[in-house]
C-alpha cells in the first residue's frame, strides 16, 4: 500500500473504515476514562494511515465526518469527544504530511506535539462555552489536589507532556513497524537541532522571569531535546557521549545550587544551564565529523 497508490474508491473505503474505528473507540472512551488515555496515545495511527494513503483533498471530509458522527452519537459527552478525538485527527494529518515530505523524526516529534498542544487549547474555549465552566481552572484544581496555585503552575507542563507523549509513542510505533505500515520514516539526525535547543533555552530564560508555568513547560522540551542529542552522541562516540553526560549532570547540580541560593527564581530552572555542555558537544562533534569527511574526500581525489 504505497502513498496515493489506492484508487479513489479504495481511498474512500479506507477513510470510512478508519473513521468508524475512531468513532467506536471515542464512544468507548466516554465511559472508560483510563481507556481514553490509551486511545489518545495509540489511535492516531488510524489517521496517519489515512493521511498518507488518500488524496489530501479527502482528508477534511474524513476529519469532519468522523468528528460530526462522534459528536452526534455521543451528545452526552461532547467534552470528551472534543478533548480526545480532535487532537487525534489533527495530529494524524500532521504526521501524514511530514512523513510524505521526509521530514526528520525529531522535527516530526516537535511539530506534531505543537499541533496537539494547539488543538487542545482550541477545544478548551469550546468546552467552556458549552458547559459554562472554566475547564483550565477545574483541571488545575484537580491536578493540584485542590491547591490551585500549584495546579496552575504545572498545568502547562501536564498539557505539554500529554501532547509530547502521544506523539512520541505514535512515532516510536510507526518507526518500529514502518515496514508493516509500508511507511518510510526519516531517522537521520537533523544537524540543526542544537540551534532549536538554544532557541527554546533562550525563550525559557526570558519567560522564567514572567511566567513560571509556561517556562516550566518549555523547559521540559529543552530537556527532551538534550536527551535526544545525548542519545545520538552515544551512537557516534561512546567516550565522547559519556563525557557529555557527566558534564551535563555536573552542570545540573551547579545550576540547581546557584538558583536555590543566589536567585529568587524557583531552583528547578537551574536545569537550563545543563544545555551548555550538550550543545557544545553536539556542535563540536559536527565540526569533527565534517573535518573527517573533508579529509576523506581529499584523500580519494
Amino acid at each position: 500500500m504505497k502513498m496515493n497508490s489506492l484508487s479513489r474508491t479504495h481511498q474512500l473505503v479506507l477513510g470510512a473504515l478508519m473513521g468508524a474505528i475512531n468513532v467506536i473507540f471515542a464512544l468507548i472512551s466516554s465511559y472508560l476514562f483510563a481507556f481514553s488515555l490509551i486511545i489518545m496515545l495509540f489511535l492516531p495511527l488510524a489517521s496517519i494511515i489515512v493521511a498518507i494513503n488518500i488524496d489530501l483533498k479527502f482528508y477534511p471530509v474524513y476529519l469532519l465526518g468522523t468528528l460530526t458522527l462522534a459528536l452526534v452519537l455521543n451528545l452526552g459527552n461532547i467534552d470528551n469527544t472534543l478533548f480526545f478525538l480532535l487532537p487525534i485527527l489533527t495530529s494524524g494529518l500532521a504526521f501524514g504530511l511530514l512523513i510524505r515530505h521526509k521530514v526528520p523524526d525529531i522535527l516530526i516529534l516537535l511539530i506534531v506535539s505543537g499541533v496537539n498542544f494547539l488543538t487542545l487549547l482550541i477545544t478548551i474555549p469550546i468546552i467552556n462555552l458549552i458547559y459554562d465552566v472554566n475547564f483550565l481552572q477545574v483541571f488545575a484544581s484537580f491536578i493540584g489536589f485542590n491547591n490551585i496555585e500549584f495546579g496552575e503552575l504545572v498545568l502547562p507542563s501536564i498539557l505539554t507532556l500529554l501532547a509530547v507523549m502521544q506523539t512520541l509513542i505514535t512515532l516510536v510505533i510507526v518507526t518500529q513497524d514502518a515496514a508493516y505500515f509500508r511507511l518510510e520514516i526519516n531517522t537521520e539526525e537533523w544537524p540543526y537541532i542544537s540551534l532549536v535547543n538554544l532557541g527554546f533555552s533562550a525563550i525559557v530564560t526570558v519567560l522564567m522571569f514572567f511566567n513560571h508555568g509556561i517556562s516550566l513547560a518549555l523547559l521540559f522540551v529543552v530537556i527532551l531535546l538534550s536527551l535526544y542529542q545525548i542519545v545520538h552522541l552515544f551512537q557516534k562516540h561512546t567516550i565522547f557521549a559519556w563525557s557529555t553526560l557527566l558534564a551535563t549532570i555536573v552542570f545540573i547540580i551547579i545550576g540547581l545550587a546557584l538558583f536555590e541560593n543566589y536567585t529568587s527564581l524557583p531552583y528547578y530552572f537551574g536545569i537550563i544551564i545543563a544545555v551548555i555542555p550538550v550543545v557544545i558537544s553536539d556542535i563540536l562533534w559536527l565540526y569533527i565529523s565534517r573535518k573527517k569527511s573533508e579529509a576523506k574526500n581529499e584523500g580519494t581525489i
